[in-house]
């Protein structure tokens, strides 16, 4: 081989290495300098965009899970579903059907409110369904609908604060947080 090709082809890879070496020098200052410059703006931005939608959103679920808190109080849904001429059985069948279709309507709200809130409620729903059941066994299986109803009463009394009573307070006290 001839020095001066040699010469050449040494040149060229220095070349080649200047070139590509000052474009990863190029591109680390940009990704290290420039993109959080640039992230807070964005983020600020779309925050205040996010909060537009999401807290109408929030709002919503904490409303319909009142609602749904309301509506499976026992002496709230004692008195939409009490039928004397059912069975004490078939009173508990509609109570906890009831009980659990309304919550699964309003299943896809926990996204917007806190793990905590949402825990409160669902424990209450199995609360419910569990002093139902109570209630149903204690009045016992040939008894009416009135002896059920009788029996969820004297639980509640002994009970004193119900689940729903104790998630309501909490889901107020969110929203007192959020305003």
């Amino acid at each position: 081989m001839h020095p001066h090709f040699v010469f050449h082809l040494l040149k060229g890879f220095l070349l080649i290495a200047m070139i590509f070496g000052g474009a990863f020098l190029l591109l680390r200052y940009y990704l290290r300098y420039s993109r959080p410059l640039v992230q807070p703006a964005v983020i600020t931005a779309q925050t205040g965009e996010v909060q537009k939608v999401i807290l109408p959103l929030r709002l919503q679920a904490y409303e319909r899970f009142v609602m749904f808190l309301e509506r499976i109080h026992p002496s709230n849904l004692l008195m939409r579903l009490n039928n004397p001429e059912l069975t004490s059985v078939q009173l508990q069948t509609l109570l906890a059907r009831t009980i659990r279709e309304e919550f699964e309507y309003n299943l896809s709200q926990q996204l917007y409110i806190s793990g905590h809130s949402w825990e409160l409620i669902k424990n209450a729903k199995e609360e419910m369904v569990a002093m139902i059941n109570k209630a149903s066994t204690k009045a016992g299986d040939q008894a009416r609908a009135g002896d059920l109803v009788k029996a969820i009463l004297e639980l509640m009394v002994e009970k004193g604060k119900l689940p729903t009573e104790l998630a309501l307070e909490e889901i107020r006290k969110e929203l007192q947080k959020l305003f």
